[in-house]
Protein backbone atom coordinates (compact mmCIF):
# COMPACT_ATOMS: atom_id res chain seq x y z
CA UNK A 1 0.00 0.00 0.00
CA UNK A 2 1.26 3.42 -0.65
CA UNK A 3 2.26 5.49 2.20
CA UNK A 4 0.08 8.51 2.21
CA UNK A 5 1.02 9.77 5.70
CA UNK A 6 2.67 12.38 4.73
CA UNK A 7 -0.35 14.29 2.55
CA UNK A 8 -3.05 16.16 4.12
CA UNK A 9 -6.55 16.37 2.50
CA UNK A 10 -9.11 19.12 3.37
CA UNK A 11 -12.55 18.16 3.46
CA UNK A 12 -15.25 21.16 3.03
CA UNK A 13 -19.45 20.04 4.11
CA UNK A 14 -21.67 21.64 5.92
CA UNK A 15 -23.22 18.01 7.18
CA UNK A 16 -21.28 16.76 10.03
CA UNK A 17 -22.23 13.20 8.90
CA UNK A 18 -20.60 13.55 5.79
CA UNK A 19 -16.97 15.06 6.85
CA UNK A 20 -17.08 11.99 9.37
CA UNK A 21 -18.04 9.42 6.86
CA UNK A 22 -14.72 10.95 4.58
CA UNK A 23 -12.51 11.44 7.48
CA UNK A 24 -13.08 7.82 8.27
CA UNK A 25 -12.25 6.84 4.46
CA UNK A 26 -9.38 9.23 4.00
CA UNK A 27 -8.00 7.71 7.66
CA UNK A 28 -8.01 4.18 6.28
CA UNK A 29 -6.30 5.40 3.23
CA UNK A 30 -3.63 6.39 5.13
CA UNK A 31 -4.05 10.70 4.69
CA UNK A 32 -4.00 12.98 7.22
CA UNK A 33 -7.36 15.33 7.23
CA UNK A 34 -8.74 19.07 8.31
CA UNK A 35 -12.36 19.76 8.11
CA UNK A 36 -14.26 22.97 7.07
CA UNK A 37 -18.47 23.03 7.06
CA UNK A 38 -18.39 26.13 4.71
CA UNK A 39 -16.71 27.56 1.92
CA UNK A 40 -15.42 30.80 3.94
CA UNK A 41 -14.03 28.73 6.46
CA UNK A 42 -12.66 26.35 3.51
CA UNK A 43 -10.48 29.12 2.47
CA UNK A 44 -9.40 30.22 5.56
CA UNK A 45 -7.93 27.11 5.99
CA UNK A 46 -6.62 26.33 3.23
CA UNK A 47 -4.49 29.58 3.78
CA UNK A 48 -3.24 28.65 7.29
CA UNK A 49 -3.02 24.96 6.10
CA UNK A 50 -2.24 24.57 2.68
CA UNK A 51 -3.78 20.92 2.30
CA UNK A 52 -2.66 18.90 -0.90
CA UNK A 53 -6.20 18.56 -2.27
CA UNK A 54 -9.44 19.23 -1.00
CA UNK A 55 -12.96 16.79 -1.30
CA UNK A 56 -15.23 20.33 -1.56
CA UNK A 57 -19.39 20.01 -1.34
CA UNK A 58 -21.20 22.28 -3.34
CA UNK A 59 -23.88 23.34 -1.73
CA UNK A 60 -23.36 24.96 1.56
CA UNK A 61 -24.49 28.56 3.31
CA UNK A 62 -21.99 31.45 3.53
CA UNK A 63 -20.17 30.44 0.73
CA UNK A 64 -20.96 27.80 -1.66
CA UNK A 65 -18.25 24.71 -3.15
CA UNK A 66 -17.65 26.66 -6.42
CA UNK A 67 -17.19 30.28 -5.15
CA UNK A 68 -14.62 28.23 -3.12
CA UNK A 69 -12.51 25.96 -5.37
CA UNK A 70 -12.04 29.88 -7.27
CA UNK A 71 -10.52 31.47 -4.29
CA UNK A 72 -8.59 28.68 -3.37
CA UNK A 73 -6.99 28.21 -6.89
CA UNK A 74 -6.51 31.88 -6.83
CA UNK A 75 -4.19 31.37 -3.84
CA UNK A 76 -2.81 28.55 -4.71
CA UNK A 77 -1.37 30.28 -7.33
CA UNK A 78 1.05 28.22 -10.31
CA UNK A 79 0.73 25.32 -7.63
CA UNK A 80 -1.39 22.65 -8.37
CA UNK A 81 -3.73 21.88 -5.59
CA UNK A 82 -6.65 19.26 -7.05
CA UNK A 83 -10.29 19.83 -5.80
CA UNK A 84 -12.47 17.30 -6.30
CA UNK A 85 -16.20 17.96 -5.82
CA UNK A 86 -18.27 15.91 -3.90
CA UNK A 87 -21.99 16.09 -4.39
CA UNK A 88 -25.64 14.12 -4.87
CA UNK A 89 -26.91 13.59 -8.14
CA UNK A 90 -29.65 15.57 -6.94
CA UNK A 91 -27.33 18.92 -6.58
CA UNK A 92 -27.95 18.81 -10.65
CA UNK A 93 -23.92 19.19 -10.34
CA UNK A 94 -22.85 21.24 -13.99
CA UNK A 95 -19.58 19.77 -14.81
CA UNK A 96 -18.80 22.54 -16.68
CA UNK A 97 -19.57 25.05 -13.95
CA UNK A 98 -17.29 23.05 -11.80
CA UNK A 99 -14.43 23.19 -14.13
CA UNK A 100 -14.54 26.76 -14.36
CA UNK A 101 -14.62 27.51 -10.60
CA UNK A 102 -11.20 25.87 -10.69
CA UNK A 103 -12.81 22.11 -9.70
CA UNK A 104 -10.18 19.31 -11.33
CA UNK A 105 -12.82 16.29 -11.24
CA UNK A 106 -16.07 14.88 -8.64
CA UNK A 107 -17.56 12.13 -7.02
CA UNK A 108 -21.46 11.50 -6.35
CA UNK A 109 -22.48 10.98 -3.44
CA UNK A 110 -23.13 8.28 -1.48
CA UNK A 111 -19.31 8.00 -2.03
CA UNK A 112 -17.45 4.49 -3.22
CA UNK A 113 -14.40 3.73 -1.33
CA UNK A 114 -12.65 2.59 -4.36
CA UNK A 115 -13.47 5.19 -6.66
CA UNK A 116 -12.62 7.64 -3.99
CA UNK A 117 -9.10 6.49 -3.03
CA UNK A 118 -8.37 6.24 -7.21
CA UNK A 119 -9.30 9.51 -7.93
CA UNK A 120 -7.25 10.88 -4.98
CA UNK A 121 -4.37 8.89 -5.87
CA UNK A 122 -4.47 10.21 -9.98
CA UNK A 123 -4.75 14.03 -8.84
CA UNK A 124 -2.21 13.52 -6.26
CA UNK A 125 0.16 11.68 -8.99
CA UNK A 126 -0.94 14.95 -11.33
CA UNK A 127 0.15 17.02 -8.09
CA UNK A 128 3.58 15.26 -7.56
CA UNK A 129 4.46 15.84 -11.28
CA UNK A 130 3.61 19.42 -11.78
CA UNK A 131 5.70 20.07 -8.60
CA UNK A 132 8.47 18.65 -10.32
CA UNK A 133 7.86 20.70 -13.49
CA UNK A 134 7.82 23.53 -11.48
CA UNK A 135 10.98 22.75 -9.28
CA UNK A 136 12.92 22.00 -12.76
CA UNK A 137 11.62 25.34 -14.13
CA UNK A 138 12.77 27.06 -10.87
CA UNK A 139 16.42 25.54 -11.62
CA UNK A 140 16.57 26.64 -14.75
CA UNK A 141 15.79 30.09 -14.21
CA UNK A 142 18.24 29.83 -11.90
CA UNK A 143 20.66 28.61 -14.38
CA UNK A 144 19.77 30.81 -16.55
CA UNK A 145 20.23 33.61 -14.14
CA UNK A 146 23.31 32.49 -13.30
CA UNK A 147 25.01 31.78 -16.73
CA UNK A 148 24.03 35.32 -17.58
CA UNK A 149 25.83 36.46 -14.38
CA UNK A 150 28.90 35.24 -15.92
CA UNK A 151 28.62 36.59 -18.78
CA UNK A 152 27.25 40.37 -18.07
CA UNK A 153 30.58 39.99 -15.72
CA UNK A 154 32.50 39.14 -18.56
CA UNK A 155 31.31 42.21 -20.78
CA UNK A 156 32.06 44.17 -17.45
CA UNK A 157 35.70 43.27 -16.96
CA UNK A 158 36.47 43.16 -20.53
CA UNK A 159 38.42 46.47 -22.03
CA UNK A 160 36.28 47.36 -24.54
CA UNK A 161 37.46 50.25 -25.48
CA UNK A 162 36.14 51.86 -28.55
CA UNK A 163 38.83 53.37 -29.66
CA UNK A 164 40.02 50.06 -30.66
CA UNK A 165 37.19 47.24 -30.18
CA UNK A 166 33.84 47.94 -31.87
CA UNK A 167 31.58 44.97 -31.82
CA UNK A 168 27.99 43.69 -32.19
CA UNK A 169 26.59 40.63 -30.34
CA UNK A 170 23.12 38.91 -31.44
CA UNK A 171 22.34 36.00 -29.79
CA UNK A 172 19.99 33.79 -31.46
CA UNK A 173 18.31 33.05 -28.33
CA UNK A 174 18.18 33.98 -24.62
CA UNK A 175 21.63 33.32 -23.86
CA UNK A 176 24.75 33.68 -26.50
CA UNK A 177 26.88 31.45 -27.34
CA UNK A 178 29.10 33.59 -29.01
CA UNK A 179 31.63 35.32 -26.67
CA UNK A 180 34.06 38.47 -27.05
CA UNK A 181 36.22 39.36 -23.76
CA UNK A 182 39.12 41.87 -24.22
CA UNK A 183 41.88 42.85 -21.83
CA UNK A 184 45.27 44.68 -21.21
CA UNK A 185 48.20 42.92 -20.34
CA UNK A 186 50.70 44.70 -18.15
CA UNK A 187 52.73 46.04 -20.65
CA UNK A 188 49.62 47.64 -22.25
CA UNK A 189 48.86 44.90 -24.74
CA UNK A 190 46.13 44.07 -25.89
CA UNK A 191 44.21 40.88 -25.43
CA UNK A 192 41.01 39.64 -27.23
CA UNK A 193 39.08 36.31 -27.17
CA UNK A 194 36.40 36.06 -30.02
CA UNK A 195 35.17 32.27 -29.34
CA UNK A 196 31.74 30.47 -30.77
CA UNK A 197 30.52 27.63 -28.70
CA UNK A 198 28.97 24.74 -30.49
CA UNK A 199 25.45 25.22 -30.81
CA UNK A 200 23.16 27.95 -29.17
CA UNK A 201 21.48 28.93 -26.06
CA UNK A 202 21.88 28.56 -22.34
CA UNK A 203 24.05 24.85 -23.41
CA UNK A 204 26.44 26.91 -25.33
CA UNK A 205 26.68 29.79 -23.38
CA UNK A 206 27.84 27.29 -20.33
CA UNK A 207 31.48 28.07 -21.69
CA UNK A 208 31.28 31.34 -20.59
CA UNK A 209 32.85 30.91 -17.03
CA UNK A 210 35.81 28.11 -17.90
CA UNK A 211 36.59 30.71 -20.18
CA UNK A 212 36.81 34.21 -18.57
CA UNK A 213 38.61 32.55 -15.58
CA UNK A 214 40.96 31.35 -17.34
CA UNK A 215 41.35 34.13 -20.38
CA UNK A 216 41.54 37.70 -17.60
CA UNK A 217 44.20 35.75 -15.20
CA UNK A 218 46.65 35.24 -17.61
CA UNK A 219 46.13 38.40 -20.09
CA UNK A 220 46.95 40.74 -16.59
CA UNK A 221 49.97 38.70 -16.33
CA UNK A 222 51.07 39.28 -19.92
CA UNK A 223 51.35 35.40 -21.14
CA UNK A 224 52.23 34.12 -24.49
CA UNK A 225 49.47 34.13 -26.57
CA UNK A 226 49.91 30.20 -27.48
CA UNK A 227 49.80 29.62 -23.50
CA UNK A 228 46.51 31.24 -23.31
CA UNK A 229 45.00 29.26 -25.86
CA UNK A 230 46.15 26.27 -24.52
CA UNK A 231 44.86 26.76 -21.22
CA UNK A 232 41.46 27.59 -22.16
CA UNK A 233 41.76 24.39 -24.17
CA UNK A 234 42.92 22.36 -21.38
CA UNK A 235 39.78 24.19 -19.20
CA UNK A 236 37.30 23.34 -21.68
CA UNK A 237 38.47 19.68 -21.91
CA UNK A 238 37.80 19.27 -18.07
CA UNK A 239 34.36 21.10 -17.51
CA UNK A 240 32.39 21.10 -20.81
CA UNK A 241 30.23 17.84 -21.62
CA UNK A 242 31.44 15.66 -24.35
CA UNK A 243 31.43 17.05 -27.66
CA UNK A 244 31.27 20.77 -26.93
CA UNK A 245 33.70 22.89 -28.43
CA UNK A 246 34.72 26.36 -29.00
CA UNK A 247 35.76 27.68 -32.32
CA UNK A 248 37.96 30.74 -31.39
CA UNK A 249 40.41 33.77 -32.19
CA UNK A 250 42.86 34.70 -29.37
CA UNK A 251 44.65 38.04 -30.53
CA UNK A 252 47.73 40.28 -29.29
CA UNK A 253 48.29 43.43 -30.36
CA UNK A 254 51.39 45.49 -28.90
CA UNK A 255 51.14 48.55 -27.07
CA UNK A 256 52.27 50.34 -30.19
CA UNK A 257 49.15 48.86 -32.36
CA UNK A 258 51.63 47.73 -34.87
CA UNK A 259 52.11 44.49 -34.42
CA UNK A 260 49.47 41.39 -34.19
CA UNK A 261 49.71 37.78 -33.13
CA UNK A 262 46.77 35.62 -33.69
CA UNK A 263 45.79 32.06 -32.81
CA UNK A 264 42.74 30.62 -34.14
CA UNK A 265 41.20 27.39 -34.55
CA UNK A 266 38.05 26.86 -36.58
CA UNK A 267 36.70 29.88 -37.12
CA UNK A 268 35.86 31.90 -40.27
CA UNK A 269 39.11 33.91 -42.20
CA UNK A 270 40.03 37.35 -40.63
CA UNK A 271 39.73 39.94 -42.81
CA UNK A 272 42.93 42.40 -42.77
CA UNK A 273 41.75 46.05 -44.13
CA UNK A 274 43.47 49.57 -44.69
CA UNK A 275 41.17 52.89 -44.04
CA UNK A 276 40.44 53.45 -47.56
CA UNK A 277 38.75 50.15 -47.65
CA UNK A 278 41.92 48.19 -49.75
CA UNK A 279 42.08 44.47 -48.40
CA UNK A 280 45.97 43.71 -47.26
CA UNK A 281 45.37 40.04 -46.15
CA UNK A 282 43.05 37.15 -44.74
CA UNK A 283 43.81 35.12 -41.90
CA UNK A 284 42.52 31.63 -42.30
CA UNK A 285 42.26 29.04 -39.46
CA UNK A 286 45.15 27.45 -38.60
CA UNK A 287 43.86 24.81 -35.92
CA UNK A 288 40.77 22.79 -34.58
CA UNK A 289 38.71 24.47 -32.33
CA UNK A 290 39.27 24.61 -28.72
CA UNK A 291 38.21 21.80 -26.27
CA UNK A 292 38.81 18.87 -28.90
CA UNK A 293 42.40 18.06 -28.57
CA UNK A 294 44.71 17.20 -25.15
CA UNK A 295 47.23 19.42 -24.41
CA UNK A 296 49.71 16.77 -25.66
CA UNK A 297 49.27 17.34 -29.61
CA UNK A 298 47.78 21.10 -29.01
CA UNK A 299 49.60 23.44 -31.52
CA UNK A 300 50.42 26.85 -29.56
CA UNK A 301 52.23 28.15 -32.59
CA UNK A 302 50.45 32.08 -33.78
CA UNK A 303 50.59 34.38 -36.87
CA UNK A 304 52.08 37.72 -36.61
CA UNK A 305 51.27 40.46 -39.02
CA UNK A 306 53.12 44.12 -39.04
CA UNK A 307 49.82 46.44 -39.11
CA UNK A 308 49.93 50.22 -40.10
CA UNK A 309 48.22 52.75 -37.52
CA UNK A 310 44.44 52.82 -38.81
CA UNK A 311 44.05 49.08 -40.17
CA UNK A 312 41.44 47.20 -39.13
CA UNK A 313 41.32 42.89 -38.27
CA UNK A 314 37.22 42.32 -38.77
CA UNK A 315 36.66 38.66 -37.13
CA UNK A 316 32.75 37.29 -36.65
CA UNK A 317 31.30 34.20 -35.99
CA UNK A 318 29.72 31.64 -38.61
CA UNK A 319 26.44 33.21 -37.79
CA UNK A 320 27.25 36.26 -40.25
CA UNK A 321 28.03 34.33 -43.46
CA UNK A 322 25.40 31.29 -42.79
CA UNK A 323 22.29 33.95 -42.28
CA UNK A 324 19.30 33.73 -44.63
CA UNK A 325 19.90 29.70 -45.04
CA UNK A 326 16.52 29.39 -44.43
CA UNK A 327 15.76 31.41 -47.83
CA UNK A 328 18.68 28.61 -49.76
CA UNK A 329 21.04 31.51 -49.79
CA UNK A 330 23.62 32.38 -47.48
CA UNK A 331 24.64 35.85 -46.79
CA UNK A 332 28.37 33.95 -47.57
CA UNK A 333 31.99 35.61 -47.59
CA UNK A 334 31.88 37.47 -50.84
CA UNK A 335 28.99 39.78 -49.82
CA UNK A 336 30.76 40.64 -46.59
CA UNK A 337 34.05 41.44 -48.30
CA UNK A 338 32.02 43.71 -50.65
CA UNK A 339 30.56 45.50 -48.16
CA UNK A 340 33.83 45.95 -46.09
CA UNK A 341 35.33 47.23 -49.01
CA UNK A 342 34.31 50.90 -47.81
CA UNK A 343 35.64 53.66 -45.57
CA UNK A 344 36.45 53.40 -42.91
CA UNK A 345 34.18 56.03 -41.22
CA UNK A 346 30.79 53.71 -42.34
CA UNK A 347 32.22 50.16 -42.82
CA UNK A 348 30.94 48.16 -39.43
CA UNK A 349 27.23 50.03 -39.45
CA UNK A 350 27.12 49.48 -43.41
CA UNK A 351 28.18 45.36 -43.02
CA UNK A 352 25.73 45.73 -40.35
CA UNK A 353 22.60 47.16 -42.45
CA UNK A 354 23.26 45.20 -45.12
CA UNK A 355 22.97 41.74 -43.33
CA UNK A 356 19.47 42.87 -41.60
CA UNK A 357 18.10 43.92 -45.56
CA UNK A 358 19.79 40.45 -46.55
CA UNK A 359 17.60 38.51 -43.49
CA UNK A 360 14.34 40.14 -44.61
CA UNK A 361 12.94 39.63 -41.08
CA UNK A 362 13.55 35.83 -40.57
CA UNK A 363 14.70 35.14 -37.56
CA UNK A 364 18.31 34.10 -36.81
CA UNK A 365 19.50 30.62 -37.15
CA UNK A 366 22.86 31.01 -35.19
CA UNK A 367 24.30 33.69 -32.65
CA UNK A 368 25.60 36.38 -34.71
CA UNK A 369 28.88 38.45 -33.80
CA UNK A 370 30.99 40.69 -35.97
CA UNK A 371 34.47 42.69 -34.15
CA UNK A 372 36.08 45.25 -35.47
CA UNK A 373 40.04 45.83 -34.13
CA UNK A 374 41.27 49.21 -34.79
CA UNK A 375 45.08 49.12 -34.83
CA UNK A 376 46.54 52.43 -32.89
CA UNK A 377 48.52 52.57 -29.78
CA UNK A 378 47.10 51.66 -26.43
CA UNK A 379 46.24 54.69 -24.61
CA UNK A 380 44.43 55.46 -20.86
CA UNK A 381 41.36 53.35 -21.22
CA UNK A 382 38.40 55.51 -22.61
CA UNK A 383 35.30 54.78 -19.89
CA UNK A 384 32.56 57.03 -21.92
CA UNK A 385 33.68 54.28 -24.75
CA UNK A 386 34.01 51.26 -22.37
CA UNK A 387 30.03 52.06 -21.18
CA UNK A 388 29.05 52.69 -25.12
CA UNK A 389 30.21 49.38 -25.87
CA UNK A 390 28.81 47.78 -23.01
CA UNK A 391 25.68 49.21 -23.55
CA UNK A 392 25.79 48.15 -27.62
CA UNK A 393 26.07 44.82 -26.20
CA UNK A 394 23.00 44.85 -24.08
CA UNK A 395 20.75 46.38 -26.49
CA UNK A 396 21.82 43.52 -28.82
CA UNK A 397 21.20 40.74 -26.43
Amino acid sequence: MTNNSGCTILIVDDIGSNRVLLRKMLSIFGFKSLEASNGKEAVETFTQSSPDLVLMDINMPVMNGYEAAAKIKALAGEEHVPIIFVTALSANLSFSKALESGGDDYVNKPVEMPILESKIAAHLRIRELNQKLVARNQELVYEQETIEHFFNNALSQSFLDSRYINYHLSPMSAFNGDILLAEKGPDDNLYLFLGDFTGHGLRAAMGTLPVTQTFFPLAQQGAPLGDIAAAVNEQLLHVMPRGMFCAATVLEMDHSGTHLKIWTGGMPDLYWIDPAGEFKGAVASQHVPLGILPNTQFDKSTIELQCDSGDQLYMYSDGIIEAGTTTGNAYGELRLKQQLSSPKEDRFERVLADLTSFREGIEQEDDITLGELTCDAIQSPSNSGTVQNINRAAQAG
